[in-house]
């Protein structure tokens, strides 16, 4: 469905981490509806406390992310561009729920439990079956969660927070993604986590890692994994063993970065130890 500009997330999580919905900013429209655990959320300069059954608009270019708490956590999301949502005729409703609530980036709201249940079953179908074979029905139960946001909905009261400068908003993507690899080292296969998980392109977040580091993402990655590959020999593992845990399931390939990067082969780095 990301073809025709639509995407869905459906994540549970027995114990919420800052990886799970990261502060970020992409130029789509998105719904979020909160199904368990408690949480907060911040939109551009605004933070809300989401309890199960409330549901977030966001508006195209803000700024936005889960605040968890540690907990468990289950959230279903839906994220359109707004050609598609032109396309799908669902601008004039959007306009009009910005109208009626006064929005500027979006919103957090409480709904009727009825309604709870209404929105949440919409969004399932959606997030849940993600076939391309009938895009029409997916606007058609986007259309249905935006009637009753702008029927039912109650904007929740947020606090204010210090909106980040720019410089400061790199740092925070750029550490929530060495975060993310120090975690799941041995998981990454590729680069399709950063838009999964953060909702950017690559070009972008290799910028940032340039920017800082000097080096693109995979290569921060590789680095990484020789650096810890290269401690578990030092310990007295083997060398297979230690490739295999580290995320290589090529034995050459890893001792050829190996030996480029650190002069020495595996075995050396084993009797010196």
């Amino acid at each position: 469905m990301e073809l025709i500009g639509l995407y869905t997330v459906h994540k549970n999580e027995k114990s919420g981490n800052k990886q799970s919905y990261p502060v970020h900013r992409h130029t789509s429209y998105e719904i979020l509806m909160l199904i368990r655990g408690d949480c907060g959320f911040v939109i551009s300069d605004t933070e809300y406390e989401l309890r199960p059954g409330d549901t977030v608009l966001i508006l195209e270019n803000e700024t936005h992310g889960l605040l968890t708490e540690g907990g468990p956590v289950e959230f279903l999301t839906v994220q359109f561009i707004p050609r598609a949502f032109e396309e799908a005729g669902l601008s004039a409703m959007l306009e009009k729920i910005v109208k009626i609530f006064g929005l500027k980036s979006g919103a957090a709201f409480t709904l009727d439990d009825h309604i709870k249940a209404v929105v949440n079953a919409a969004l399932r179908r959606i997030c849940d079956e993600r076939s391309d074979t009938d895009i029409g029905m997916y606007f058609t139960y986007i259309r249905s969660v935006l009637y009753e946001i702008a029927r039912n909905g109650t904007v929740k009261k947020g606090v204010s927070v210090k909106k980040k400068s720019p410089a400061e908003e790199k740092v925070q993507i750029y550490n929530a993604v060495t975060d993310y690899i120090g975690a799941n080292l041995d998981n990454i296969s590729d680069l399709s986590f950063i838009k999964n998980v953060f909702h950017y392109s690559n070009s972008y977040i290799n910028k940032l890692f340039r920017y800082f580091l000097g080096i693109p993402v995979w290569q921060y990655i590789t680095v990484k994994r020789l650096d810890l590959a290269r401690n578990l020999i030092a310990e007295g593992g083997s060398a297979k063993n230690a490739a295999l845990r580290c995320g290589f399931n090529d034995y050459s390939v890893f001792y050829k970065s190996f030996v480029k990067h650190f002069g020495l082969s595996p075995s050396a780095v084993r009797r010196r130890r």
